[in-house]
């Protein structure tokens, strides 16, 4: 009797520890489950352009986030996926939003890609965390001129046509430095038939139709002077840029 008496006692016990480990360990985690408990957002972004300048026409933000595995999940899922119109030096919020992750508390990489005719494509990447409603994440992205991007192109083919001067036509130094010279046109080409794509593809259609006409009006010859400028825009393969880099353009120029 006593030996059962034991055991009965030891049971209570072990049964009262287990009942105070649970209620010390939900009292000191009560954070887990408050309001910002696998949420992200509202984010705050302003746009500014690397040359100071106020473009007359807006942005174009387009928002979206993945969960790589090992990090709160695992595989690729997609969410926060928000597209905005925003004027260059004004803040425009993207709203609060519970995610879905296997760690609700885990960083999720969002991706903001900013898009405007005349530049850079801007993809900003950053891990946000859960917040309360009443603090924002405030982010600046900074865009580069896409005629600068496109002269920064230029020159670093250029120094490879130099540099291919200095060597002899059937010399391994010569091929190296005239296939890199090759490549950067290649890229460049490339570069202004992505811009122009993606300007009447994904930019025209988010915004008013008014407004769409305006900006065809002052993109189209401006797109048309860069399409001409660089004759293997429209080279399928980079192989076959090489016979084209000195040839004028056979494909007309289709435009927005």
């Amino acid at each position: 009797m006593q030996f059962r008496e034991f055991v009965f006692l030891s049971s209570k016990r072990v049964f009262a520890l287990a009942l105070l480990f649970i209620s010390v360990s939900l009292t000191g985690c009560t954070f887990l489950f408050d309001e910002a408990h696998g949420y992200r957002g509202p984010v705050e972004i302003t746009i500014v352009t690397e040359d100071g300048s106020i473009p007359q026409f807006p942005f174009l933000i387009d928002t979206g986030y993945a969960e790589p595995g090992g990090h709160g999940g695992s595989g690729h899922e997609r969410g926060y996926d928000y597209l905005k119109l925003a004027y260059a030096g004004k803040v425009v919020t993207f709203p609060r939003e519970r995610l879905d992750l296997l760690q609700p508390n885990a960083y999720a990489m969002v991706h903001f890609v900013v898009r405007h005719p005349n530049y850079h494509i801007q993809t900003l990447s950053v891990g946000l965390g859960p917040i309360d409603a009443d603090d924002p994440h405030k982010l600046t992205i900074t865009v580069k001129p896409f005629e600068d991007m496109m002269q920064v192109i230029a020159e670093r083919a250029e120094a490879f046509k130099i540099k291919r001067m200095q060597f002899q036509p059937d010399s391994r130094e010569y091929k190296s430095a005239d296939f890199t010279y090759q490549q950067e046109r290649f890229v460049l080409g490339r570069a202004i038939h992505r811009q122009i794509d993606k300007t009447r593809d994904v930019y025209l259609p988010e915004l008013p139709l008014t407004l769409q006409q305006e900006v065809i009006d002052k993109y189209q010859p401006i797109f048309k002077k860069w399409y001409y400028s660089v004759p293997e825009t429209d080279c399928d393969d980079q192989v076959f840029c090489k016979y084209q880099i000195l040839e004028p353009r056979r494909k007309e120029y289709e435009g927005l």
